[in-house]
């Protein structure tokens, strides 16, 4: 395929300016997502049909991307696993058997995803509505397993890594609401030492912080 060389090209870009996690994006109606989708996927050469066919381009696409990425430093794709169309049943194990030859080619842990390749798609809007989808995964592929949608209620997302649904839990938005996200959860999942999850630059003074009228720890 003629876009084949850039993800590799992609990926020593990403290493020459000092990124430690590449994760290709094989979901959401992008590029990838739509060589895999039988609905987007018209092409009647070695790229479409069958679902070998339809998923070759992403094998060939991380297997480049895998000889030019360091083997210490993990390497994962989102990939979408369902539509909510009302064809899950056929295009799930379609898809959970490409994750598998992903992971024997090498991919490192598979960031569970929706297709987005159809406007018939119903997706069940709702806190952790994808926690069960992640669980499914895992147990079908046998590899470390992320997820995110609707899961950045802290306690939530604790309990889905405690039931072994997944073994990472990805927040956005959360992030973008409140770029110190990270030490409000920290804080209300009861860590001693939440300031811990910032930088030390200000994370050390934000330690001795007693609140507003306090003053600070001696």
């Amino acid at each position: 395929m003629s876009t084949m060389p850039a993800w590799p090209a992609a990926a020593k870009r990403a290493l020459a300016a000092g990124f430690q996690w590449l994760e290709l994006h094989f979901a959401h109606g992008y590029l990838a997502q739509s060589f895999f989708s039988p609905i987007a996927n018209q092409r009647t050469d070695q790229y479409g049909g069958s679902a070998e066919n339809r998923g070759r381009f992403l094998l060939e696409t991380m297997q480049a991307v895998r000889e030019v990425w360091p083997e210490h430093l993990p390497l994962t794709a989102r990939f979408g696993v369902v539509e909510y169309d009302g064809y899950d049943d056929s295009f799930y194990p379609e898809a959970v058997a490409l994750v598998r030859k992903m992971r024997d080619g090498g991919l490192d842990l598979i960031d569970a995803s929706i297709g987005f390749s159809t406007i018939s798609g119903k997706t069940p809007w709702g806190p952790g509505f994808f926690v069960p989808v992640a669980g499914r995964v895992k147990q079908d592929t046998q590899m470390p397993v992320a997820a995110s949608w609707c899961i950045d209620n802290p306690k939530m997302a604790e309990q889905a890594v405690a039931e072994g649904r997944m073994d990472l839990v990805l927040i956005a938005r959360a992030h973008l609401a409140n770029p110190h996200y990270a030490y409000q959860i920290a804080v209300e999942l009861g860590e001693e030492k939440p300031a811990g999850v910032l930088p030390v630059s200000y994370g050390y003074w934000l330690s001795r912080y007693r609140g507003p009228g306090k003053g600070v720890a001696q």
